[in-house]
């Protein structure tokens, strides 16, 4: 269990002030505009960023912690490539190597063809499933990912959310999105954030309504069920 007892972070005109939330195992899909928040949330959480930290009190399974790298995986919107191999950045941040693991990790985001390419060399789309295999490599109890489905096309957009779902299930997930439809279809939980506050927390994914989409996002939108799947629309088209 993650808990936020309180974080509270600011740069220049904007301001972040949350509390009381609590993410336990599953997949936890973070929505909001541009500059909602989103990403300072994540960044206020491991407690490095470009923002001040004002306040904050992160509790892991009901204990205070300080640094949270012991436990928790961070995957920022972008990082640069590195002039090594994919097999060598793979394991860069595990704390113990583990050949077979990486060779594992190679196999299941299709990148074992490439594993002695250079991670530069990487297309975008090759380069965000080798960094989701740099966080699976760690084996922390908590991974954060910001707007991990950008740069991935469709096919590599729902292997990755997949593999996310499935780590959900013994771990807490949360990931900033920015595909709703996409974020409902795997979701176990929604948040909402705007201008820096939390207007909904650890909804299902069917509770999400037109007016909580419209009011989150500042724009008419629709939302509808089909099969089983949401859609969102703009009421505008």
């Amino acid at each position: 269990m993650l808990t936020i007892e309180k974080l509270e972070v600011g740069y220049e005109d904007f301001h972040l002030r949350v509390g009381g939330m609590r993410f336990g195992h599953g997949l936890h899909v973070v929505l909001g505009p541009n500059g909602g928040g989103k990403s300072s949330f994540m960044r206020g959480i491991i407690g490095y960023g470009g923002e001040t930290i004002i306040g904050r009190d992160i509790r892991h399974e009901g204990g205070r912690v300080g640094h949270t790298g012991r436990f928790l995986s961070y995957l920022p919107q972008s990082t640069p490539p590195f002039r090594i191999s994919v097999e060598e950045y793979i394991g860069l941040t595990a704390e113990a190597p583990d050949t077979m693991l990486r060779d594992e990790l190679l196999r299941t985001f299709e990148l074992a063809h490439l594993r002695r390419q250079t991670v530069e060399a990487l297309s975008g789309g090759e380069f965000k499933r080798a960094q989701c295999a740099q966080i699976a490599m760690e084996q922390k109890a908590v991974i954060m990912l910001d707007e991990v489905e950008q740069g991935l096309d469709l096919k590599y957009q729902h292997r990755i959310l997949k593999w996310m779902k499935d780590e959900a299930a013994k771990k807490t997930v949360i990931a900033n999105m920015h595909d709703v439809p996409l974020a409902m279809t795997y979701a176990d939980t929604v948040t909402m954030m705007r201008g820096g506050k939390v207007i909904a927390h650890g909804i299902g994914p069917g509770e999400v309504t037109s007016e909580m989409l419209t009011d989150c996002y500042s724009t008419p939108l629709t939302v509808e069920h089909h099969r089983g799947r949401m859609w969102v629309f703009h009421d505008a088209l």
